[in-house]
């Protein structure tokens, strides 16, 4: 009897606190309708935050991704930076927050977004909001949080998961994702700050009273040109060959349903690249993926298929392909004739990069991104060590650090 009390409880706690009428309704029905076994099973444990963040099915309850979760993590988040830099100091740096397209009825990943901008506004912080284009790249609110010198930067995203799925990643003030002990740091946190703060309101997406307050900023217009022209400045070698190679090699381009397309055109600009072939079907964001069940280009053939079909029909040679975030790419080669396509896996992939950058420092004399190299180099051998030779090591532009 003690424990079903307890669940009535915590079910009684969770709706007085979530902001959200139908995740909010849906625990209310599994409490009128005597539903234990249910009620049990979304509120009897809560989504665990480690250093890949929180990844979950969008639903209610505390196993799930919805407002309340996103609202309740966010406040920890806010507590662990101002326990970290001091209030004053992670107020004025500040937070990078981005989103990408995933949706499941009244749930969202704009949503979730601007819920975690509400709550950081509430308490102090300025916010960078990267939402200009609709939707933001991982590797762009990672790279807003170097530029912008922030405490933190949140990407709200299940990256490569299925499509019932949300998620949020939390990155530190060197742009990179977060590593132990702030998962840990964060996840104590968390659990000190489970009541709202205050009564942050129902209609985050539209509340102007988000994007027009004072703390608010949205950086797209400053961020995403620098990006482009770090990377080119940096690693473009040859940029004068590129129309020669144009002519002579063909790209088909997948954004697997989400992101990537608009950012990676505009890289291809920033390389002075002849345009890629993309994959109709797949290259506006879609969060029903309703080309792939499992959206994770290094899944290999399965999932590249409509990709190797318009290279087919183009006559092209190079598949490139990005997870729905475009934090993961994938590339392909055609190969010999009879012989099918060559799909690289991380390793290849690193190993790759890392020789290309090599040759060009020291063809440079030493200025042509050796530090990269011997970071890429580092971790395909650490993955390598630690799983074989058939490891695998995720390639994410946002790790560079350009």
């Amino acid at each position: 009897m003690a424990a079903l009390a307890d669940l009535k409880a915590t079910a009684e706690l969770y709706i007085k606190w979530d902001p959200n009428p139908a995740t909010r309704g849906a625990i209310q029905n599994m409490l009128d309708e005597g539903r234990t076994d249910d009620l049990s099973s979304v509120l009897s444990k809560r989504l665990k935050f480690g250093t890949a963040g929180l990844r979950a099915k969008m639903g209610p309850g505390y196993n799930r991704m919805n407002d309340l979760v996103v609202l309740q993590t966010t406040q920890g988040l806010a507590l662990y930076l101002e326990k970290q830099f001091g209030a004053a100091a992670a107020h004025e740096k500040g937070v990078a927050i981005g989103y990408d397209h995933r949706a499941n009825d009244s749930l969202s990943s704009k949503k979730f977004g601007a819920i975690a901008s509400a709550v950081l506004l509430s308490r102090g912080f300025k916010v960078y909001l990267v939402e200009k284009d609709g939707f933001a790249a991982t590797p762009i609110v990672a790279f807003c949080t170097l530029e912008k010198s922030c405490a933190a930067g949140i990407m709200v995203t299940a990256s490569h998961n299925p499509k019932e799925d949300d998620g949020y990643k939390v990155y530190w003030d060197n742009g990179a994702q977060i590593v132990p002990p702030h998962d840990s740091g964060i996840a104590s946190c968390i659990l000190e700050a489970l009541e709202p703060w205050e009564a942050y309101g129902t209609s985050f997406p539209t509340d102007d009273s988000i994007r027009n307050h004072p703390n608010c900023v949205d950086p797209t217009d400053e961020i995403s040109p620098k990006y482009f022209k770090k990377a080119s400045d940096t690693l473009c070698f040859y940029p004068q060959l590129h129309e020669k190679w144009g002519d002579e090699l063909k790209v088909v381009y997948t954004a697997m349903h989400g992101v990537g397309n608009m950012w990676c055109l505009r890289s291809f600009e920033a390389f002075q690249l002849s345009p890629y072939y993309p994959v109709k079907r797949q290259c506006d964001p879609d969060p029903t993926f309703p080309t792939v069940a499992f959206p994770n280009p290094e899944e290999g053939e399965g999932a590249l298929q409509l990709a190797f079909e318009e290279a087919e029909r183009v006559g092209a040679s190079i598949v490139l392909a990005n997870d729905p975030d475009a934090d993961r790419l994938a590339v392909a080669e055609r190969g010999a004739a009879g012989r099918g396509w060559k799909v690289f896996n991380g390793n290849e992939i690193g190993i790759l990069l890392g020789h290309w950058m090599w040759r060009n420092h020291v063809a440079q004399g030493g200025k042509g991104g050796g530090g990269r190299c011997d970071a890429l180099q580092h971790r395909v051998q650490q993955n390598a060590e630690g799983h074989g030779r058939q490891g695998r090591l995720s390639v994410r532009r946002h790790d560079d650090r350009f």
